[in-house]
């Protein structure tokens, strides 16, 4: 079994906890979760979260990354991949998480520290990069490229031959159709269908997808 800490307490920590212990118990008992680093001030020595300890500053991992491999789950993408950058550049190590169900195809390659939620379906000769977060049931085409630190949510469709930047957010039951690319840091709103090419940094909402300039921060 790996030893494994969750960097981050919140919600999305909490979830992938759940997936392990799925993992853990109907697969096999592939890692143990020996709890969560949060920077947050909210927790302290003797803290619990879910039955899993607060160990400490994301720091902790420094002295143990010999033998504790973990996984950043912080759902700000920027703080993800900063965070994920710099400890990788010290040596330690990101787990990917698939959870039960979920499939790869062939000649896929899979980045560091990614989360796949259950019925994630990726298919072949994909590239996906770091800490991508796929939440349930996402589907990925052939040939598709996932940028770094990109979460995509339930239910959504990225069609054969796509291009998807690093940082993106698509919400849930979003639907990307064939050869379409969407640019760093941009997002798309839950429930469009991308008909057309995403800019960087701009947001798209609807059916076909239009930019939705009120909405960009």
């Amino acid at each position: 079994m790996k030893k494994i800490v969750l960097i981050g307490a919140g919600g999305f920590g909490r979830e992938v906890a759940t997936i392990i212990e799925v993992i853990n118990s109907r697969v096999e008992e592939r890692y143990e979760l020996l709890g969560f680093l949060d920077d947050s001030e909210q927790f302290h020595e003797g803290s619990m979260i879910n039955g899993y300890p607060w160990l400490g500053r994301k720091e902790w991992i420094l002295d143990h990354k010999d033998e504790v491999v973990c996984n950043c789950t912080i759902g700000n993408a920027k703080v993800k991949g900063k965070i994920q950058r710099e400890l990788t550049e010290k040596g330690v190590t990101f787990e990917t998480i698939a959870a039960k169900l979920s499939y790869v195809g062939p000649y896929t390659e899979i980045g560091p520290g990614c989360v796949f939620y259950g019925s994630v379906m990726i298919s072949t000769n994909c590239k996906i990069g770091a800490g991508v977060v796929m939440n349930q049931a996402v589907t990925i085409g052939h040939d598709c490229v996932i940028g770094d630190y990109t979460t995509i949510m339930p239910g959504t469709g990225i069609s054969g031959n796509c291009t998807v930047g690093n940082e993106v957010n698509i919400g849930g039951h979003a639907f990307v159709i064939p050869g379409k690319k969407i640019g760093d840091a941009a997002t798309v709103a839950a429930g469009s269908i991308v008909f057309s090419n995403v800019k960087a940094g701009t947001t798209v909402l609807g059916n076909p997808a239009k930019r939705m300039r009120e909405l960009e921060s």
